[in-house]
Formats: structure tokens, sequence, C-alpha cells
């Protein structure tokens, strides 16, 4: 994170956009936030959850121009240092003429300062939840876009003018959307729209979308594109990475008291997590459960095996006949580039392949590996390696 940092802070745009990603489980969210927290002293950050505000099963462009532009007012709103009463007021009334439905704005008429506002502020619940209320807000946006542009654009350059700070917008969540192509759409039909908002905003994104050819045109558009790296426990060779490896036990250690888990286990444990964070945490709290359930005063190694073989278990059932062979070659070169490309999107989508930074290189999931390991080349149903 440290490069990213460097390159925001040193950066003198006030208006560049950043693409962030990493694989499921890496801890984007917790760096995102860690980011927020290094940056606030001469930024006024702006969290927007997706997964809080929208549908993920159905995201629009303009969804995310609606949210973000409410997030601005608000936040706008309840600051203390005063912007511009009009355009705050000019995008109060874009939304209230376009967005608002006809009841709605019957409603508001007996009280404009407080229905209004209320109205405005349940448009994110109404989005996540009524599909019809969607398609009103995006016929809406989609008409009338450059207008909400302009309007939202005049509040965030004076916001920054009075605030004497840049501007950045964290959009987090858009890396859950499980449809890819749903994805991909967001970003191929909206970048021009994306990349708009007269302020710096960071866009998470599905990982596996920075392996499609059709996406590279999308990634040329953004001033940065940064993929968070998996923790490595080893390197490419198989010797231990001590530092990752230091890092992921602090990690346990600031969550429970270091009594309470053999070194040997604590060892297994960070192994077994293949770097990924989210990982570690769900085999720690298999290995505490198992524990409780041997009335043990401590996690020991079985323990940790017995939460090991509940992932295995779940690659087990996820995995496919052919996808042996492709999970051989990656096994075997370190390397991805051979494994045909729809595979490889949907290995490195359910976490069965994990990619580390350095020199870029990719390895199975340790529980993959494991069930990998068990099938011998040339064996069980035809899987062969190479």
């Amino acid at each position: 994170m440290e490069t990213l940092l460097d390159e925001l802070r040193l950066d003198p745009r006030e208006d560049d956009k950043s693409l962030f990603s990493g694989q499921q489980g890496c801890g984007e969210t917790t760096e995102l936030h860690r980011l927020i927290e290094a940056l606030k002293s001469d930024h006024v950050p702006v969290y927007v959850s997706v997964e809080e505000e929208l549908n993920l099963a159905d995201v629009h462009y303009t969804d995310l121009l609606v949210i973000l532009g409410l997030k601005v007012f608000k936040e706008a709103e309840k600051k203390d240092i005063p912007v511009d009463s009009q355009k705050l007021q000019n995008l109060h009334f874009w939304y209230e003429k376009k967005i608002l439905e006809r009841v709605e704005k019957q409603q508001c008429q007996t009280d404009t300062s407080v229905n209004v506002n209320l109205a405005l502020f349940t448009i994110g619940s109404r989005l996540a939840k009524e599909s019809p209320f969607r398609q009103h807000v995006r016929a809406q946006t989609e008409a009338n876009l450059s207008d909400l542009l302009e309007r939202l654009n005049d509040l965030l350059t004076d916001f920054r003018k009075q605030f004497g700070r840049r501007i950045l917008i964290v959009v987090d969540g858009l890396d859950k959307i499980y449809d890819l192509d749903q994805a991909a759409g967001l970003f191929l039909n909206g970048a021009n729209a994306l990349i708009s908002p007269a302020c710096r905003v960071i866009y998470t994104l599905p990982y596996p979308l920075f392996y499609r050819d059709d996406f590279q045109q999308v990634r040329q558009q953004f001033h940065r594109n940064f993929l968070l790296p998996n923790v490595k426990t080893r390197q490419s060779d198989g010797t231990p990475y001590e530092a990752g490896r230091k890092m992921l036990k602090e990690l346990i250690l600031k969550r429970m008291e270091e009594k309470l888990i053999t070194p040997e286990a604590l060892d297994i444990l960070v192994d077994a997590s293949g770097g990924l964070l989210r990982e570690l945490l769900r085999l720690a709290r298999g290995a505490v459960t198992s524990a409780c359930h041997r009335n043990n005063a401590r996690i020991t190694c079985e323990d940790v095996q017995c939460a090991f073989q509940e992932i295995q278990n779940s690659f087990r059932r996820i995995l496919k006949v052919e996808d042996y062979q492709h999970l051989w070659r990656v096994y075997e070169t370190k390397r991805l580039d051979e494994v045909p490309s729809l595979a490889g999107n949907r290995l490195l989508r359910n976490m069965s392949v994990l990619e580390y930074n350095g020199e870029t290189w990719w390895d199975l999931h340790p529980a993959v590996r494991a069930l990998l390991e068990k099938t011998p080349a040339g064996s069980g149903g035809g899987i062969t390696r190479g």
C-alpha cells in the first residue's frame, strides 16, 4: 500500500481516478480504511459501501453516480465549513425533480426542508430493494446525466475550495459482484461517466476482470490500476518467506493470547491460509471450535488440520475433473498463461489459484494443492499432467 499512498500523495491532480482490486479475502476493505486514515490530513474522504447502498446482483453505472452525488451532498451538508448554499441546493433540486416520484413530491410540498431530505436519504435503500424504482432512476439519470454531473461537479469544486483539501471518494464493494459480465458491463458502458466527477475517486472491482481481454480498454481510461497482493508465506521455489509468515502470525496473535496455540499449530495455520487474511481467520475460528469440542486447553496441530479438512472439502465439491489438468499446470510452472482464459478466470474466481507479487507468479490454494497431491498424475478420471 505504500506504493499507492506515494502515488496519491505525489500526484498533483485533483480529479484522478483509480481502480483497486485484489483476490477475495486478501484484506481490501481493511487496507482501504488504512489508506483513508493515512490521507485524511490533506484530503476530505467520502466512503461509499456499495454493499450497503445498492443491490450487488444488479448494479448500473447510473446507480453509482446517483449514490455518489447523495454521499457528497450529505458530506457537504454536515461539514462545519460552509459551502455555496446555491450549489448545494442545485444538486438537491436535481434529485427532487428527476428522481423523486410524483407521490413523494406531493408529500414533500408540506415541509420541503424535512420531507425532501427524508425522501432523498431513502433513495439508496429503494435502489437496493425495488427493481421498478431502479429502472425509473436509471432512465431519468441517463436522460439527464450531463445535468447531474454539472451540478455535482459545481458542488465538488466549491467543497474543495472551501475546505482547502482534495476530495477523495472511495467506492468499496464492487469487487464482490459475482457476475463478471455484469461487472465488466458496469465499467465498459459507464467508464466515461465514472471518470467524470471532479474529485479523486478509487473504484474497487472484481479481480478477474484484469484477465479479460475486453477490459483492457477500460483500464487505459483510468489513471492507475492497483492490485493488492496476497501475503506470501513462501517464495515461488517453495522456500519460506519469513516476512509474510511473521506478519500473519502477528495478525493472529493480536486476536488471541499466544499461550492458546502451540507454535507448531501456528505454523500450520499460516501455511494453510495461503496468505489470504480471510482464510487465515476462517481457519483460526475452525481450529478454536475443534479445540473447544475436544476440551483442549490449547489449539493443537490436530485442531488446525480439522479446520483445514473442512476447507479441502469445500474445494472438493466445486472442482471438476477437467480443472485438475489446469491445476497441475499451475502447480508445476507457477504460471497461468498456459491455462485457457475461461478456465483460468474460474480458478482465480473460486480461489483455487492465488496470485503473488514480486515477479508475478501463481500458486494453488494450499487446500487445493493437498487435494492435487492426493490425485497422482495419470489417475482419477483421465487426469494428466501437462
